[in-house]
């Protein structure tokens, strides 16, 4: 007779049912517990977009962590204010907003360290847009023994030179720039303009036709070309390119002045006249132009008419050799002697002045030579 399993006796093929449901409870459980896990972590993770779009723009978030690094590089740089890498990071991070300490940073950088070149291209770089050339000229000195194919550096520092008058460096750097970058219009423009600084006036006329060839539109171009052809003697180039320059800007103050020149030299003292009272309403403050207009009324003798023009601009142009010549000229057809005795000594010491100024295309041991002496 069959009998009732007891409990006790269970068959084994129960008890698997039996785990599988306490195992299916367990992973229900787990699901729940990760389920809430990832949403605590994914509202954890949107929290800074919340406050990116409260406070109106990801760069507002971007500046705070920007200021708390500086603060950080700061206080780290008390206590260790001989780790370059700190003083790199922290010139990146203020160069914009305060470019002269950056500059102090940036020079903490020894040669030795990786970043060095770029340290030396920022002081560079900061010194040029803040007009500090005994910072910048050493960083592009630096920048050029590195790199003396870098067309761009060698232009900067030819610019620097060509600022201070020292026109035989300014020339060394120009001409490898062209070597290196022929085709570039300002160049070309650049090695006029330190040659017209140096009183080399016929040579500009090559870079000047060079970049009217790489861009016939340059304005530039063609009226530096007009005042290298002027002052040459070709006077056929210099008026066709002042008349270009008219063409294509008619308040140009600066060719009418060139027009003007040529019909003085031609003797057409009526027609260099009009150009000038042109030019000089356009702009009655020119005192280029108001020295020429002077200059053709003391042609025809109306002494009185140019010692009124030029009086008035004594206290500002007394150190203008070109405008004290023209005021004594002026003081005497109207009879003023003594005043124009003391003008034209006063003009005997500027010149004297001048002649003891180093040569712009002196050698610079030269140029040491004569400061040591003075």
């Amino acid at each position: 007779m069959n009998t009732p399993l007891k409990p006790d006796h269970l068959s084994p093929s129960v008890l698997p049912r039996e785990r599988k449901a306490l195992s299916a409870g367990v992973v229900v459980a787990l699901v729940g517990c990760g389920g809430l896990l990832l949403f605590l972590l994914l509202d954890r993770g949107q929290t800074p977009s919340a406050e990116k779009s409260s406070a109106g723009s990801e760069p507002v978030v971007k500046q705070k962590t920007e200021k708390e690094r500086q603060k950080e590089l700061v206080v780290y740089l008390q206590q260790h204010p001989h780790d370059e890498f700190a003083h790199f990071q922290l010139g990146e991070l203020i160069r914009k907003r305060a470019p002269f300490q950056a500059l102090e940073n940036f020079s903490h950088v020894s040669p030795g360290n990786p970043h060095y070149l770029e340290a030396v291209e920022a002081i560079a770089s900061i010194a040029l847009a803040q007009d500090l050339p005994e910072k910048a000229k050493p960083a592009l000195q630096t920048l050029i023994r590195q790199d003396p194919d870098n067309a761009q550096t060698q232009a900067a520092l030819a610019r620097l030179y060509l600022q201070e008058g020292r026109y035989r460096r300014a020339l060394r750097y120009a001409r490898r720039c062209v070597a290196l970058e022929p085709e570039r219009v300002e160049n070309q423009l650049l090695m006029a303009e330190i040659l017209r600084g140096a009183g080399r006036i016929s040579e500009m006329r090559e870079p000047l036709k060079q970049a009217i060839y790489l861009d016939p539109e340059s304005y530039s171009a063609h009226l530096s070309l007009a005042y290298a052809a002027l002052y040459s003697g070709d006077t056929a180039t210099a008026e066709r390119e002042a008349r270009w320059c008219l063409s294509h800007q008619a308040d140009s103050t600066t060719a009418l002045r060139y027009l003007a020149m040529i019909d003085r030299n031609r003797g057409e003292i009526q027609a260099a006249m009009k150009n000038i009272d042109q030019a000089l309403e356009i702009d009655p403050t020119d005192f280029d132009c108001l020295l020429l207009k002077a200059d053709l009324l003391i042609y025809e003798r109306q002494g009185e008419a140019a010692y009124d023009l030029l009086k008035p601009f004594y206290a500002e142009q007394k150190t203008n050799r070109h405008y004290v010549t023209a005021l004594a000229r002026a003081a005497g057809l109207t009879g003023k002697r003594a005043e124009a005795l003391q003008l034209q000594q006063l003009n005997q010491r500027l010149i004297k002045d001048e002649d003891l100024r180093p040569s712009s295309l002196q050698s610079d041991s030269v140029e040491k030579k004569q400061a040591t002496q003075n």
